[in-house]
């Protein structure tokens, strides 16, 4: 077996995978694991007594830098103009307050969500400012904006780990989803950031090849596994694809049952549920980029928020009324919470 072989052996394939573990264990410090044993132990008694009770603070904290893309994704909530919150990029005052109030208790930021995160002309700083707090940092894009001078810039951000969509391997297949995006282009990021990674002696961050299976590329998964290989990145994820419609539903799903999170019938579409209680709302959290504070990334247009950090400090939310009432709420009647009945994650032995 040459050496280029064993490389490309070492390619990961599986759904969500996308952290980097020994990154993260290097972040884990005695405070950190601590707040995780206490948030887990109220999180397991909340589920045990339908009461909400939490101890400690999120150890994942999502931030999102903007809500503005440079594509126009139909299913995504920003390209398909289904956005209702105002567009803009969060001051970089504001991600510099959440942070040092979390940072010595938290383990991990993702730094994206509901836009493009390299639109935000301090987005290195961001990461590296996270960075200097000695939390692991992970953001996702679409790729479009990392020409040599960007790629190196990305590597000396100190940046953790970076998911890559790509969700197609021929400009057709590409483009019939990523609206307005170049599949040359972000073939060419990739491959900068990989040489920037060599140039600059990095290991970071790690490159994950993020695939949405849907009806019209599912026929490409052979072909995306060779290409994440001749690429050179650290991982391929092959992910289901979330509608919100049954005309999307239709439309998009792939046929592979393996690749949907939805049972498809004539005439409706139900997601496949997880069992029992959602963890979320206890370990994690997220902050839009006007500092609008909501549960969790399936709040795309902050019908649930919870309080603003422009107005409070972020342990007067966590602990506030609105948030133990939605914790409550879930725990108790999770199917009266529109976000949730499009989500399948939960912990089964909590029924």
């Amino acid at each position: 077996m040459t050496k280029k072989q064993s490389l490309l052996d070492k390619i990961d394939v599986g759904l969500g995978k996308e952290v980097a573990f020994s990154r993260v264990v290097k972040a884990l410090t005695l405070r950190r694991l601590l707040n995780i044993v206490k948030i887990t132990s109220s999180f397991i008694i909340s589920a045990m007594f339908k009461k909400s009770i939490v101890w400690g603070v999120p150890p994942i904290v999502n931030i999102e830098p903007t809500n503005i893309c440079n594509l126009k994704c139909p299913l995504c909530v920003t390209g398909s103009g289904q956005m209702l919150r105002p567009r803009g990029k969060m001051d970089f005052t504001l991600m510099q307050t959440l942070v040092d109030e979390m940072a010595n208790r938290i383990l991990y930021i993702t730094l994206y969500s509901q836009g493009e995160p390299y639109l935000h002309p301090r987005f290195n700083e961001f990461v590296r400012y996270a960075k200097n707090r000695g939390v692991y940092v992970n953001t996702s894009t679409n790729a479009h904006y990392f020409d040599m001078d960007n790629a190196r810039a990305v590597v000396k951000s100190g940046l953790d780990s970076m998911i890559i969509s790509l969700d197609g391997v021929t400009p057709e297949s590409y483009s019939r989803y990523r609206v307005n995006g170049n599949l040359d282009t972000v073939l060419k990021g990739i491959r900068n950031l990989v040489a920037a990674k060599a140039e600059l002696r990095s290991k970071t961050p790690y490159l994950f090849l993020q695939f949405l299976v849907m009806r019209h590329n599912e026929s490409e998964i052979p072909a995306i596994k060779q290409l994440a290989r001749e690429l050179g990145v650290n991982r391929l994820l092959i992910k289901t694809t979330q509608v919100m419609s049954y005309e999307e539903a239709v439309e998009w799903l792939p046929d592979n049952e393996k690749y949907r999170r939805y049972t498809v019938s004539e005439s409706d579409f139900k997601v496949k549920k997880g069992k029992g209680a959602c963890p979320r709302p206890w370990f994690t959290t997220l902050v839009d980029w006007d500092g609008l504070v909501v549960p969790c990334c399936f709040d795309k247009n902050g019908d649930h928020a919870l309080g603003n950090m422009n107005e409070s400090d972020f342990m007067t939310i966590w602990q506030g009324k609105k948030y133990r009432g939605f914790r409550s709420r879930l725990l108790r009647n999770r199917e009266s919470i529109e976000i949730c009945r499009n989500c399948n994650f939960g912990i089964g032995i909590f029924k």
